[in-house]
């Protein structure tokens, strides 16, 4: 019975490697299926790449510049071919200059030429134009960029003025805008008058 027993151990053993070496194979199998993401579960140590997102585009300076502008106070009546938006960064103060930017927009073609020219009433005065802004056949909607620097003398509201020359081919019109300007005490002012 002992010689049996023995027997039949060697012919396990005999057969051991073959098995092991299948189970083997089909375990190394799985491990692959499962580093390659077949099976979707995350495994340790395999890197899984992020799912793509789209970057946002990109957003054209024209228009984020125009988004902090304010339209100026047009002519009333009859539509001007062009609008005027501004942007006051700080308040003015007494004595200080204040860098004060626009954009003429264009809103019908035909344009051969627009000029701006800006003028002021008491309190307020035009320190600089910036460089002579002269658009040549501006296209519909494209802004015209530019910035006027203004003095204040005194406190208060005053008002800038601006007119737009346009001309076309079968016409020349000078357009009236206005922009609001509130000055504030300057720092020598407001120490001046505390006790």
């Amino acid at each position: 019975m002992r010689r049996v027993e023995v027997s039949r151990c060697l012919r396990e053993f005999k057969r051991m490697p073959t098995k092991i070496l299948r189970w083997g194979a089909l375990g190394g199998l799985i491990g692959l299926m499962a580093a390659c993401g077949y099976f979707g579960s995350h495994v340790p140590g395999v890197a899984h790449s992020a799912p793509k997102t789209h970057a946002p585009a990109p957003v054209d300076p024209a228009v984020k510049a125009l988004a902090g502008m304010v339209e100026a106070v047009g002519p009333s009546g009859s539509q001007p071919p062009i609008e005027l938006r501004f942007s006051i960064h700080d308040r003015p103060q007494v004595g200080q200059d204040d860098e004060i930017d626009y954009a003429l927009i264009p809103q019908s073609g035909g344009l051969e030429t627009v000029r701006i020219v800006f003028g002021s009433l008491n309190g307020l005065q035009v320190v600089s134009h910036g460089p002579d802004l002269a658009g040549i056949k501006p296209a519909s909607g494209v802004p015209i960029f530019g910035s006027v620097t203004v003095r204040p003398v005194k406190a208060g509201l005053f008002t800038l003025t601006a007119a737009v020359a346009v001309q076309s081919s079968t016409e020349s019109d000078v357009w009236p805008f206005t922009i609001p300007v509130i000055a504030a005490e300057g720092p020598a002012q407001t120490a001046a008058s505390q006790p």
